[in-house]
């Protein structure tokens, strides 16, 4: 029988060393004092990468970013109050995106509960529905059932994070003083290493979780869709955000397109639009969002892959169009038009490898359907290199776009944030071969967080990595640049700086609301983004022609650890050119239909 501190120190020993043992490989510590116990076994783990964060809010985004990379959960490690509070947003995020993801907060014991203790409130379901798992692990006891059952509770919550839709999962655990850790002697540190020794319980689902493994598809599922897509003369796939395992699949879906003869339609974010082996096109938002396009451009199938499309033209024409359409996702439902034929929920990549082995009729398809996209296709590029052109050596917030995506390393990773930036890829940067992992925050489309995100995508690639963030965004995460300045890199912010939000500057309130409002949703700024990145040693660079831009670039990813660049843009170029371009897409597919 050992002593309560030294009963805690083991107790926190054998949850730490579970959470490894289940295949945790990354922890994110934030400062308090009542988690010392699970702080310290975590560092003195040998297995475990530990990250110090100073702003919780920050180090949960930094995790998802981890995960998103590795398809594992990282472990977020608070103290009790407030702190994991902060992880809210994060968690969020997570639930939504299905992005695995661990909480273990630190607790008061029950005696310093409703009694005006400080630091104090009761963290018993603090997430709500938003977690998939959730255990109050009690008190340290020493026994050996009680032990078990931490570690059991351990293997419960990594497997639900794990689970069929990946998501948070949070563990709250009361620690009493002293804090500090306490080695065990004798009887309870035996009984511990002998508890530790043993197989930890694995849970074996009939649906492989693995993303190495390619998932059963049930031969009526993969029939059914074949047949809908065989049976249509304009087929299209349409390919919306999906996570990185979709990038082992590149060559399934280029072999399905060339087997079906639909045409490919990807956004940046979806990981098959740039990629070496990747067909698709990509300009259908710009060919969707014009009359004509819509009308030249009208498919009679659409397999939608992965998450519900940026697109704001898609979603004019699936608004206004009753198209025949199944939708293809791991766990969502993702259908806000609620017209879809059918939901499939499956791996992605376990399905496009089946349905490669259906076999097709390339004779049914419309072949001026397949020859008019690929015009339209190759007109809104070249309208959008002419808008470029007219520009001349001034950066504009489209010529960032298109010149960073020029510039990105082959290979890199790609982060980009909400609002105009994932929009101004999509617009302006043509698809390509370059090998780009992309990664996006699309659970819920928040501006919170994406420079910690970033830099945990940063913490677990190998190569370079890229954020295209927005000015507001940037601004709202500046304590994000704590973590990416520890980083060895290249690790490349670009901040567009436009002088606010103007994304509000092309919806309906620019047009219909008084002019004194405006200024509280694109929230006009005088930041000095040079000081916020010399608050972390951060390098800093900053432009506002095409050719400094592109010189900046080259320094950036010439150099180890974190550099911001600031790309200076007038602060309507985007609303600008934006309708510049529809209304040239749209001249130039009226000409091709007289």
């Amino acid at each position: 029988m050992g002593t309560a501190a030294e009963i805690q120190t083991q107790w926190a020993r054998l949850v730490i060393d579970s959470f490894v043992q289940a295949g945790v490989g990354d922890a994110i510590i934030s400062p308090g004092s009542r988690s010392t116990p699970f702080a310290i076994a975590a560092l003195e783990h040998e297995e475990l990468q530990c990250t110090s964060a100073l702003d919780e809010r920050s180090g949960a985004h930094y995790a998802l970013g981890q995960a998103r990379v590795t398809l594992r959960p990282s472990l977020l490690l608070c103290t009790s109050g407030s702190a994991p509070a902060n992880y809210f947003p994060a968690i969020i995020e997570a639930s939504e995106a299905g992005v695995p993801l661990i909480v273990l907060s630190a607790d008061r014991p029950p005696e310093l509960h409703r009694c005006g203790a400080n630091q104090t409130t009761d963290q018993i379901g603090l997430y709500g529905p938003k977690v998939r798992f959730f255990a109050n692990l009690g008190e340290p006891r020493d026994d050996t059932l009680s032990l078990r059952a931490a570690r059991r509770t351990v293997a419960q919550a990594v497997s639900e994070a794990l689970g069929v839709k990946p998501g948070p999962v949070h563990i709250n655990a009361q620690a009493r003083k002293p804090l500090e850790p306490m080695p065990a002697k004798g009887e309870l540190q035996v009984r511990v290493d002998a508890i530790l020794a043993e197989p930890l319980t694995q849970l074996y689902r009939a649906r492989p979780l693995d993303p190495k493994l390619v998932e059963d598809i049930p031969a009526l599922v993969v029939d059914s869709v074949a047949e809908a897509l065989d049976s249509s003369a304009r087929p299209v796939i349409l390919c919306g955000p999906g996570d990185l395992r979709s990038a082992m699949f590149v060559d399934a879906l280029d072999e399905l397109a060339e087997r079906s003869g639909a045409v490919v339609l990807a956004e940046t974010s979806s990981q098959f639009r740039c990629w070496a082996e990747s067909r698709a096109l990509g300009a259908f938002d710009a060919i969707w969002r014009t009359q004509s396009g819509r009308s030249m451009c009208l498919p009679d199938f659409v397999l939608q892959l992965g998450a519900t499309p940026v697109s704001n033209g898609w979603e004019q024409l699936c608004m206004t169009n009753r198209i025949r359409r199944i939708v293809v996702h791991p766990w969502e439902w993702a259908d806000p038009s609620s017209n879809a034929e059918a939901i499939v929920q499956a791996d992605i990549g376990s399905f496009l490898t089946a349905l490669c082995k259906a076999t097709y009729s390339s004779a049914r398809r419309d072949p001026e359907f397949v020859s008019g996209f690929e015009w339209a296709e190759s007109a809104v590029w070249d309208e959008a290199s002419a808008i470029l052109d007219q520009a001349g050596d001034a950066l504009t917030q489209a010529g960032a776009a298109r010149t960073l995506l020029d510039a990105l390393p082959n290979p890199s990773a790609l982060v980009l944030g909400n609002s105009l930036p994932i929009r101004d890829v999509d617009a302006w940067a043509p698809p390509s071969n370059k090998m780009l992992a992309v990664f996006s925050q699309r659970g819920v489309s928040g501006i919170d967080g994406v420079v910690s995100g970033a830099a945990g995508v940063a913490s677990s690639v190998a190569k370079a990595t890229t954020l295209l963030i927005g000015d507001v965004s940037f601004l709202h995460d500046t304590n994000g640049l704590q973590l990416a300045s520890r980083l060895t890199g290249p690790v490349v912010i670009v901040v567009v700086n436009n002088g606010g939000g103007r994304i509000f500057e092309q919806l309906p309130i620019a047009e219909d609301g008084k002019a004194q409002w405006l200024p509280y949703f694109t929230t006009p700024h005088d930041a000095d983004l040079a000081s916020a990145a010399a608050i972390y040693g951060c390098e800093f660079d900053t432009a506002s022609t095409v050719t400094g831009f592109r010189q900046a670039l080259d320094m950036a990813y010439a150099r180890q650890g974190c550099t911001v660049i600031e790309a200076v843009v007038p602060a309507q170029s985007a609303l600008r050119q934006s309708r510049a371009l529809l209304s040239r897409v749209e001249r130039a597919l009226q000409r091709e239909a007289s």
